[in-house]
């Protein structure tokens, strides 16, 4: 009877942590993620720009605020500032990342950028010469997403001092993609990803370039021109081109 009882215990225990694993997994698919700027703020009430189309959602008393390399600026959330949300369905947002103003044309490296070290990148956009990249700085320089770049630029900033030194970010420049792939010539980066070495790219191999299955089949199909099922080295290098110089 006790083994019954214990069983009958631990299977309700297991029971309960799976109906809130299961009512946090449907939580989080309510949250939307909106990136882009902020138009206008009228307390709690928040207008902002995403996808050209203006949208308005609320913060409240449970609502995170990070305030990204705010540095010496004082810490608000004000029109013409960059953000990224997670607003769920009702327009309550629960997570809210907050930029100083970025530029808003997409980044495009120049040449000279393709060929330079991590610290002559750190030097280069390290605008006002303090040895520190605050986010204004490497979103001005080196890598721009209102998306990704708050949340990626907290995770390098180990030290949490609101800007990222050379130690920081060197490893940070892996994961950001014309850095990566401007580190080979197309040829290499081919060679590398052939697996069977059939002179080919398939794309189970193309994915080993790429670093992720993320957008594979629009990747491929925009690398694969004559829609021949796999890629020369002639096409990865109009591929990684058309990346490095868009």
């Amino acid at each position: 009877m006790k083994t019954s009882r214990t069983f009958i215990i631990v299977a309700i225990c297991l029971s309960v942590a799976a109906s809130g694993v299961a009512a946090q997994k449907k939580e989080s698919r309510g949250i939307q993620t909106l990136h882009g700027i902020i138009e206008a703020v009228d307390g709690n009430k928040i207008t902002i720009t995403y996808r050209r189309k203006n949208r308005t959602f609320m913060l409240n008393d449970k609502t995170k605020i990070t305030y990204v390399s705010f540095l010496k600026a004082k810490k608000e959330i004000k029109a013409g500032f960059f953000f990224r949300a997670g607003v769920d369905s009702k327009g309550q947002c629960h997570q809210l990342w907050v930029t100083l103003p970025i530029p808003k044309e997409n980044l495009k490296p120049s040449a000279k950028m393709l060929t330079m070290t991590p610290a002559e990148l750190h030097k280069w956009a390290d605008r006002n010469g303090d040895g520190e990249l605050s986010y204004v700085e490497y979103a001005t320089a080196i890598y721009r997403s209102p998306k990704h770049g708050p949340v990626g630029f907290g995770k390098a900033d180990k030290d949490k001092s609101g800007t990222l030194n050379l130690k920081e970010f060197a490893p940070k420049l892996e994961g950001i993609k014309w850095y990566r792939i401007s580190r080979k010539t197309p040829a290499e980066w081919h060679a590398e990803s052939d697996a069977n070495s059939d002179g080919v790219l398939s794309k189970q191999e193309f994915v080993k370039f790429l670093g992720s299955t993320a957008h594979l089949d629009t990747f491929f199909k925009r690398a694969d021109k004559d829609r021949s099922g796999d890629l020369s080295v002639s096409d990865l290098a109009s591929f990684i081109d058309s990346i490095l110089r868009r």
